[in-house]
C-alpha cells in the first residue's frame, strides 16, 4: 500500500515537525490514519519528506521526524498552457487532468471569442482552480503543484512566447504542411514549451497573425475539429509524451 501524501506550503515545512489542519485532517480521517503511521509531505515546489504521525486529534495532525525523500516524479519538460476561457466546469476539468499529466503552469486566456471576460473571472475562481491543481497533484503523486496564473488577455499572453524554446498554437485552419507531427519532428529536445489553445469558436485570423509575429507556430492537430477543452488535453499529453516523461522513458 502506498504511503499517504499531503501537499503543504513551503512555509509550513521549515521545521522538522509539521501540522496538518482543515481539509488535510479530514483526508487523514478518511484514510483511517493513526498515530505512528508513516506519511509523506511535500511543499508543492518539487521537494518531499517522509515522517510519522506523532499526534492525531479531530482538529490537527502532527507529523514528526521528517527525512527528505529522493523525489524524481516531475517532467524535465515545463509545459505552460494558455487556455481560452470557457463557461461552466470546462476549465476545472482541464486544470485537473493536465495537472495529473505533468503540466507546469496554467494560464486562463481571454481572447476575442471568449465567452468569459477578465472582469467575470475573479480571484475566487483563480483560487478554486489553484486548489483543484493542488488536489490533483496530491492524487497523482506529484511534488510540484502547477501555478494557476490570473486570467490574462490575448495580447499579453502572446508577448510571453519569447520565453519558451518553442510555442505553438493548434489552429483548425493551419496550413496542412505544418501539422503537429512535422513541427515536433524538428525539435529533438525542449526544456520549455508554450501551448496556446483557443476558446469555443477558436482564434480569429487577426489573433493567429498576431501570434505568428510573436514567434508562435500555428499547427494542425489533424483532420477533425476538437473542442477547446479536448484540444488542450490532447496537446499537453502529446507534448509530454514527445519531450517529457509521459509514457515512461525509452
Amino acid at each position: 500500500m502506498s504511503i499517504p501524501r499531503f501537499i503543504l506550503t513551503p512555509a509550513a515545512l521549515q521545521n522538522h515537525q509539521v501540522r496538518l489542519t482543515g481539509p488535510d485532517v479530514q483526508h487523514a480521517r478518511v484514510l483511517r490514519l493513526q498515530t505512528g503511521d508513516p506519511v509523506r509531505v511535500c511543499d508543492g515546489a518539487g521537494h518531499e519528506w517522509q515522517g510519522r504521525i506523532s499526534l492525531f486529534t479531530p482538529q490537527v495532525v502532527d507529523v514528526s521526524d521528517l527525512e527528505p525523500c529522493a523525489a524524481n516524479v516531475e517532467s524535465a519538460l515545463q509545459v505552460t498552457l494558455y487556455q481560452g476561457m470557457a463557461r461552466g466546469g470546462k476549465l476545472e476539468l482541464t486544470v485537473q487532468k493536465t495537472t495529473e499529466m505533468g503540466l507546469y503552469r496554467f494560464v486562463p486566456m481571454v481572447t476575442a471569442r471568449s465567452q468569459v471576460r477578465i472582469t467575470e473571472a475573479g480571484s475566487n475562481k483563480q483560487q478554486r482552480w489553484q486548489e483543484i491543481a493542488r488536489q490533483a497533484a496530491r492524487q497523482s503523486g506529484r511534488t510540484l503543484v502547477p501555478e494557476v496564473a490570473p486570467p490574462m488577455d490575448f495580447s499579453r499572453a502572446v508577448q510571453a512566447a519569447a520565453q519558451f524554446n518553442l510555442a505553438v498554437m493548434p489552429f483548425e485552419h493551419a496550413d496542412g504542411t505544418q501539422d503537429w507531427k512535422r513541427c515536433l519532428a524538428g525539435h529533438t529536445a525542449l526544456r520549455t514549451f508554450g501551448l496556446y489553445i483557443g476558446p469555443e469558436g477558436g482564434f480569429t485570423d487577426a489573433e493567429v497573425e498576431q501570434a505568428r509575429r510573436a514567434g508562435i507556430v500555428p499547427v494542425s492537430l489533424g483532420p477533425r475539429i476538437l473542442r477547446s477543452e479536448t484540444a488542450g488535453l490532447a496537446a499537453v499529453a502529446m507534448a509530454l509524451y514527445q519531450w517529457g516523461d509521459l509514457g515512461g522513458t525509452a
